[in-house]
């Protein structure tokens, strides 16, 4: 197990190292953020219980990877949105390694490519007027609701009965405006094309699941000042050199408070639920 381990967090370091260059490439600038960043100031690499990668990409410059990245990235390496692969409905982008087989219970009936990957996010201007913020909150609402509405056909979203019920019911009524889930998700790309520069950036999508008070006093974690991020500055991950927020210690500091204390020992544990982790085979091996 633990070779196996070793060798998935291998297989992502070196598609974090493809999708630098395909930046470098493309002339876009990207973060390493969230876990990555931290495992980067903390571990200079993966957090020793942790084996995801996230990245991000300013709005425009997303637009350009999403557009482009599959081009210049190896073709083993599938670009994943909910345009490549319909069945997908997170709000932002994956780099799958087609070679091997990474598949998560929440999604495992799901018809899509379940490859080992890296997640790539959009980061969006936050709107200063909190009317214009309450407004976003109710969009994205509309959207979650319906997008939700696809995830009940495999199986529960919630462990209450009645809550699946009415979620269900008011992801039926968001058909009104969004016939099907792609306009869901094309209405949410083009919400965030169309924000306004503001001094604060976030990952969009965490809206959905946030409460309104929240939206109103500004107590969202993953708000941050634009000018955090700024040009970027070498960091090391793994050996190799990428590109953290310029003042990536009040960045870290906004999501995970005193960063550089370790959590308790039992908290040093994935979030990934997995059904199969194949570093050999491709995942079309175990969807037949």
């Amino acid at each position: 197990m633990e070779s196996n381990e070793k060798r998935l967090k291998e297989i992502e370091t070196e598609m974090l190292r493809s999708f630098a260059q395909a930046c470098d490439k493309l002339g876009i600038r990207y973060y390493i953020i969230y876990g990555t960043l931290l495992g980067a100031v903390r571990h200079k690499g993966f957090i020793p219980w942790d084996d995801d990668i996230d990245v991000g990409l300013m709005r425009k410059d997303y637009e350009v990877f999403i557009k482009n990245a599959q081009s210049v990235l190896p073709d083993y390496y599938f670009v994943q949105t909910y345009i490549t692969d319909p069945e997908y409905l997170h709000y932002y982008a994956k780099i799958r390694d087609s070679r091997t087989t990474f598949i998560e219970t929440e999604v495992k009936n799901y018809h899509i490519n379940h490859g080992i990957y890296i997640d790539v996010f959009p980061l969006d201007y936050y709107p200063e007027k909190k009317v214009t913020a309450k407004w976003l909150w109710f969009k994205e609402k509309v959207i979650h609701f319906r997008k939700r509405l696809e995830y009940s056909r495999y199986e529960k979203a919630t462990g209450s009965w009645i809550k699946e019920k009415i979620a269900n019911a008011i992801g039926i009524m968001t058909k009104v405006i969004y016939p099907t889930v792609e306009s869901a998700q094309q209405a949410h790309e083009n919400m965030y094309m169309k924000q306004k520069e503001s001094p604060f950036i976030f990952t969009s999508g965490v809206i959905a699941n946030s409460k309104l008070r929240e939206i109103v006093r500004g107590k969202l974690k993953e708000i941050v000042r634009a000018e955090w991020y700024g040009e970027g500055v070498e960091l090391e991950f793994e050996g190799l050199k990428v590109r953290g927020p310029t003042d990536y210690d009040n960045c870290l500091r906004n999501v995970y408070g005193d960063y550089m204390q370790l959590p308790p020992e039992d908290k040093r544990v994935t979030n990934h639920n997995t059904e199969v982790i194949d570093t050999e085979k491709p995942y079309t091996e175990y969807i037949k």
